[in-house]
């Protein structure tokens, strides 16, 4: 398994890289793709228990949401969510077969948490020193998930929350908080050029982005653990799907933003 981990790894990142170091319509691409898929993975996950979501509405609306975040228009988002929930009203209505109420909360419950919240990954791009605050994003997050994996894996003991996700530990999550703020501090140190915080506000940052990353991983896992699933999807070798990647990034970019927007 840590094997076909590394060689995904190995697959994705450089591209990943190369779309973040690109930016502009080529970071969006990537974004509105990757979402889209995790999209596909969130409406098929569903259906497995029975529950049929309409995926186009699905895919319409993270994608509007990331393009208006990509031409700065979110005046028109509320709009675009009024037009989302009335062609969910009128499927409730007049679908043939009938339509579930459950479905439609699920659906936009998915568009906001897939669509809404990745818009704070694209929005942190666009931004002055955006390359800079979204490497930062994605290198914390990293390393957060392979100091939990790892801690947890070899000390472990004390669950952290049994009933949602059995392998996670205390042990394993403390770890990787104070970790990730070490490295955290490390960088600050060594490349004061390029980090636009100083080590205090990096290790506030990095913790907050550590304690962002498992909320944002225990989030999916209890989703996943009430329609009664192990992995969102098998897109991502050795990793389960885009979804399974996504859990702790997006939240953590909610964070990133708002640090920034506070202490900047």
């Amino acid at each position: 398994m840590l094997r076909l981990r590394l060689l995904s790894a190995l697959f994705y990142l450089p591209l990943v890289f190369a779309m973040v170091y690109l930016g502009g319509c080529w970071f969006a691409l990537l974004v509105l793709t990757v979402i889209n898929l995790a999209m596909y993975e969130y409406t098929a996950m569903f259906k497995k228990s029975g529950y049929r979501l309409p995926s186009l509405l699905g895919y319409a609306g993270v994608s509007a949401i990331l393009i208006l975040t990509y031409l700065q228009r979110l005046d028109l988002l509320w709009p675009v969510l009024v037009i989302i929930f009335l062609a969910l009203l009128f499927r409730l209505l007049w679908a043939p077969g009938g339509a579930s109420l459950l479905e439609s909360v699920l659906l936009l419950w998915g568009i906001i948490y897939l669509g809404g919240l990745s818009s704070f990954i694209l929005a942190l791009r666009l931004i002055p020193e955006g390359l800079v605050y979204t490497f930062i994003l994605l290198a914390g997050v990293f390393a957060h998930d392979s100091l939990a994996y790892f801690i947890g894996t070899k000390w472990g003991r004390r669950r952290m929350a049994p009933s949602i996700s059995p392998k996670k530990s205390w042990e394993g999550a403390i770890g990787a908080l104070l970790g990730t703020v070490a490295l955290a501090l490390l960088a600050a140190f060594i490349f004061p050029q390029w980090i636009p915080f100083s080590p205090g506000e990096m290790a506030l940052l990095a913790a907050g982005l550590a304690v962002a990353a498992q909320l944002g991983d225990l989030l999916e896992s209890a989703m996943k653990r009430q329609i009664q699933v192990k992995d969102a999807g098998l897109l991502v070798p050795g990793h389960g799907g885009f979804m399974d990647r996504l859990d702790s990034i997006t939240i953590a970019a909610v964070y990133l933003y708002g640090f920034i927007l506070l202490v900047h």
